[in-house]
């Protein structure tokens, strides 16, 4: 049931994502991003099918993936890409191009490929063999998929400027920025969630509040106070926005030498917090 699940987003997202390719970018002549982006600049350059070099450019990173990386996720990328490659190929015979303004496309276009990626990339798999690449510096060297895609985009952006007009290129940006930052915030949710450090004397009231009010858990860390050499007590919660204003408006009317400061969380697992 769990595949099954996971190979219907992998269908819908694909679905979005070819929609917004097919019928708002290449119409309205702005730059694709990911190897839909890199067929598109050959085919404007070269006169080469869109479809036979989508085909031919993933070859190389699916053959190091299968041997280097995960089998699975090349098995989940290899749908994706082909699912995205058939669509184009047939939506434009069932739904009408979207030509209109620049701006409108620029929005329109990022946001559903930015929903789209994010379905897929929501399911923990690849959409292609470029986001395979992606999955691997996530895992591997910490850079966000959003981060990733805003660099390899870029390129292949900038490299339309052997064919397109600098207005376009500049709008193309923008839609690559937009897409990822849609994707981003597809994963990871539309709450954010704080660390909150808490350095008070008041620690047990400021813990009660946090349990009582907040219905939040808190942990305590010794600590020492280096400007007079004295204990103290660290309170540690996660909390989200709505509840960081209450958390800090409380410590604030306690009107003592409570030293607080937040950082955003990345990511959460547990009672109470969803699961990435």
């Amino acid at each position: 049931m769990k595949i099954a699940k996971r190979i219907l987003w992998i269908i819908v997202g694909q679905f979005i994502g070819a929609c917004a390719f097919r019928l708002v970018l290449l119409p309205n002549n702005l730059v694709a991003t990911g190897f839909g982006g890199v067929a598109t600049v050959l085919n404007n350059l070269f006169g080469l099918n869109v479809q036979t070099m989508l085909v031919i450019l993933c070859i190389p990173i699916f053959v190091w993936s299968f041997i280097f990386y995960d089998r699975k996720q090349v098995f989940y990328a290899l749908l994706s890409y082909g699912m995205f490659t058939f669509y184009i190929g047939i939506v434009n015979q069932f739904l009408p191009d979207f030509v209109t303004d620049p701006i409108i496309a620029t929005v329109t276009g990022g946001f559903l490929l930015g929903i789209g990626s994010g379905i897929i990339f929501k399911q923990s798999v690849a959409n292609g063999p470029e986001s395979i690449v992606g999955l691997y510096l996530k895992e591997k060297k910490g850079m966000t998929i959003g981060t990733f895609f805003i660099i390899f985009n870029t390129v292949i952006i900038a490299s339309s400027i052997l064919y397109g007009n600098i207005t376009l290129i500049v709008y193309s940006l923008i839609c690559n920025l937009i897409c990822n930052k849609v994707t981003d915030m597809v994963i990871m949710g539309t709450t954010r969630y704080y660390v909150v450090h808490i350095m008070s004397d008041n620690y047990l009231d400021i813990t009660e509040y946090i349990t009582k009010n907040l219905n939040r858990g808190a942990t305590f860390t010794q600590g020492m106070d280096t400007s007079n050499v004295t204990k103290k007590i660290l309170v540690e919660t996660v909390v989200n926005t709505q509840e960081l204003v209450q958390l800090k408006d409380y410590v604030r009317e306690l009107k003592d030498d409570s030293f607080v400061y937040v950082t955003q969380s990345s990511g959460l697992i547990g009672k109470g917090y969803p699961i990435d």
